[in-house]
């Protein structure tokens, strides 16, 4: 059985793509491509139901609590895992559970944890078996060829998105600076109304003021239209988290943009 371990990772993959577009659609009411990739799987998927399958199967055939827990424990590590190494490759949350209860590090909650765990126990009482028959129906060498097509293409993806990562990443870090430089004004204008002066220079500071912001704002947009491409969009999309800054910052800028106003 060890042999067809590929094939049932890409079906998994597409699987938990299905699970997540729907999830998405429910959930949002549009579609969203949710996989971190650009084709139709989620590698954590895959890489959960396999370890599930290859680490439980003896267990589960005595102890079925022991295949609920242990799935919820593989998944949950799993998910836990690709969350801190993301986050420190692009220094971003891609999800983010910190809202909810028992979680831990907001990487990983219990609610969840449980989620994947019933969906990991499903996947290997009832859809397993199904697939396993089915897999076992393909001769061999088609199958060879088949999954030699979808390592292609899984690296092919892997690298155009890696690609797009990190220029995606140089952008965020430019966000940073934009902030920074935000902060700055906002500390400015603070101190400003705090001594709540009248004078003149201090109105013709406010309209330099103003002048700075309006350049941070224009600078803002610059920087919102430089996510034009087809993989950036896509990913910014599935993983709001990852733009979540800059709207924050969008946010201080018509903030410090109506103090002025109002003084």
């Amino acid at each position: 059985m060890e042999k067809y371990y590929l094939s049932y990772f890409f079906i998994y993959a597409f699987m938990g793509w299905v699970v997540e577009v729907s999830f998405q659609a429910i959930h949002r009411g549009r579609f969203i491509n949710r996989g971190f990739l650009n084709g139709p799987y989620c590698p954590i998927y895959g890489f959960g139901a396999c370890s599930v399958i290859y680490l439980l199967s003896d267990i589960a055939e005595k102890n079925k609590l022991i295949l609920f827990l242990g799935s919820i424990l593989i998944a949950s590590t799993i998910e836990f895992i690709a969350g801190f190494i993301l986050e420190k490759i692009f220094h971003k949350r891609w999800w983010d559970y910190s809202d909810r209860r028992l979680n831990l590090g907001g990487y990983i909650c219990l609610e969840f944890s449980i989620i994947w765990g019933m969906f990991c126990f499903l996947i290997h009482e009832a859809v397993h078996p199904v697939i396993k028959d089915m897999v076992a129906l393909i001769p061999l060498k088609l199958l060879t060829y088949l999954e030699g097509f979808l390592i292609i293409l899984f690296i092919a993806d892997f690298i155009s998105t890696i690609n797009t990562l990190i220029g995606l990443n140089k952008k965020l870090k430019l966000s940073a600076k934009i902030g920074s430089d935000i902060r700055k004004v906002s500390d400015d204008i603070g101190e400003r109304v705090y001594d709540r002066t009248i004078s003149l220079e201090n109105k013709k500071d406010e309209i330099k003021n103003m002048q700075r912001v309006k350049e941070f704002d224009e600078r803002s947009k610059e920087f919102k239209k430089r996510f034009d491409k087809f993989g950036e969009k896509r990913i910014l999309k599935a993983f709001p988290n990852l733009i979540k800054d800059l709207e924050d910052r969008d946010y201080q800028i018509n903030r410090i943009k109506n103090m002025l106003k109002d003084k």
